[in-house]
């Protein structure tokens, strides 16, 4: 398996089912897939059927998941209690586009742990509840710029893709230039957005220092996931960011939606010390459903979306919105995180795969850096350290490609693009399965 043919082959032949799959799915959806982050070189792995800690493809082969439905399974596939909760809600209704007292119990659970979440409401997925609470800031405020960070991911408005995957960063680190990263969007989003550098304390305070009377929001994810290379935000940089947003009046927008849950049920101000004005939080509050939601200070959300909004009303709504079988769904992950131990395991074994993924990499002799929190795993090999986007782009990108092909070919799943995570389904027998075949696997990479 030496090489990019070696390893392309060797996927190939063990996944030939998957192969024939996607050349029949090509003839309906472009690259085969309906979705950017499923496209897999040569070609993605087909899945029948997950429980627990582990996929079966339609070769029949058995995975360890490192993927996890890209973060919303932390408690695993098919949890017992969340099926039987779909299955008796299913079996009442399934989307009847009208409230239910289901969703208001949930958020009040949801509230308990999260406080900060004065007002909230629920969306279908992060990309709504994002652009939902950039909209609130921008009618409360009376403003329009938004500042993110350069590499951190928000989803898929315009907005949000503004310098999240560029492949070639502008300008100087400390003062990145805007960068419009796909075809089909306007070139005046470099006028509305402002990008900063992450964990760059006093380069970020005097950008919002400089921008700060203009922007409505400053928008950050507490763990930079898979454009910005798995990194946490330092906690004296967002206590930075936290001072000059009051100090401009600028709304701090904190982007959970794939953390939620996996900083801890009181949300990432429970990791970081600093709470946000408003949140956008998703993935794993819906239990493998789709679930997402946005919420916060209770004067923004009633100023923008209350009765007495007037002029500054938003618009927010959705057919599937708070959908019942969603809501239970997220109700039974709840429940099964606040009376079991799931969340200290899939925590536990996150850090064993870390730290077992950065003895390999040494005793292999290849620098590499292992990053993450919790239950939050994402590797770059030929780069010591990966502290943003640039250091991701100045590893040796193809190398790590080859490994997560590798280890897929082997069986373990590893996703391409977002970051791996564990859950309370993933044992050590899992933790040992993973460090022993990518052992193998970079022994026949070497």
């Amino acid at each position: 398996m030496t090489g990019t043919a070696g390893v392309d082959h060797e996927y190939a032949r063990r996944t030939p089912t998957s192969g024939r799959t996607w050349s029949d799915a090509l003839d309906i959806f472009p690259q085969g897939v309906s979705g950017q982050a499923k496209v897999v070189s040569p070609h993605p792995i087909f899945v029948e059927s997950a429980c627990g800690a582990h996929v079966t493809d339609v070769d029949g082969r058995d995975y360890v998941d490192l993927l996890m439905g890209a973060g919303p399974l932390l408690i695993g596939h098919s949890h017992p209690d969340v099926v039987a909760a779909i299955q008796r809600q299913v079996a009442k209704m399934t989307n009847p586009m009208m409230p239910t007292r289901l969703s208001l119990d949930y958020a009040r659970r949801l509230q308990d742990h999260m406080p900060y979440l004065e007002r909230l409401r629920f969306t279908n997925t992060g990309s709504e509840a994002t652009r939902s609470a950039v909209r609130v800031a921008r009618a409360a405020t009376g403003r329009t710029r938004i500042a993110k960070f350069e590499g951190n991911y928000h989803g898929s408005d315009d907005w949000a893709l503004v310098s999240a995957h560029a492949a070639s960063p502008r300008g100087p680190r400390l003062r990145p230039e805007p960068v419009v990263d796909y075809a089909g969007m306007s070139p005046r989003l470099v006028d509305e957005v402002v990008v900063l550098p992450f964990n760059e304390t006093e380069a970020a305070r005097g950008l919002l220092d400089e921008h700060g009377p203009d922007l409505a929001a400053v928008i950050l994810e507490p763990v930079a996931f898979s454009s910005g290379g798995g990194v946490p935000a330092e906690r004296e940089f967002v206590r930075a960011v936290r001072e000059v947003a009051d100090k401009h009046g600028i709304v701090l927008i904190f982007d959970e939606v794939l953390c939620a849950f996996r900083l801890g049920l009181g949300g990432a101000p429970s990791y970081l010390g600093v709470v946000p004005d408003l949140a956008a939080a998703g993935k794993a509050i819906g239990g493998g459903m789709p679930l997402a939601l946005f919420g916060g200070r209770r004067d923004l959300m009633e100023a923008t979306l209350g009765p007495n909004a007037g002029d500054r009303r938003i618009f927010q709504s959705g057919t599937f919105t708070e959908n019942p079988v969603s809501i239970v769904a997220g109700a039974a992950t709840l429940t099964v995180l606040e009376t079991t131990d799931a969340l200290a395991r899939a925590d536990v074994t996150g850090e064993a795969i870390r730290q077992g993924l950065r003895d390999v990499f040494a005793r292999h002799g290849i620098p590499a850096a292992v990053n993450g929190v919790a239950s939050i795993i994402q590797m770059h090999a030929g780069v010591e350290s990966v502290q943003d986007r640039r250091d991701v782009l100045a590893g040796d990108i193809e190398l790590t490609r080859r490994i997560l092909l590798g280890m897929t070919a082997c069986g373990v799943l590893w996703p391409p693009v977002h970051p791996a995570v564990t859950s309370g389904a993933h044992t050590g027998d899992d933790v040992d399965r993973v460090l022993s075949v990518f052992d193998d696997v970079l022994s026949q990479l070497a």
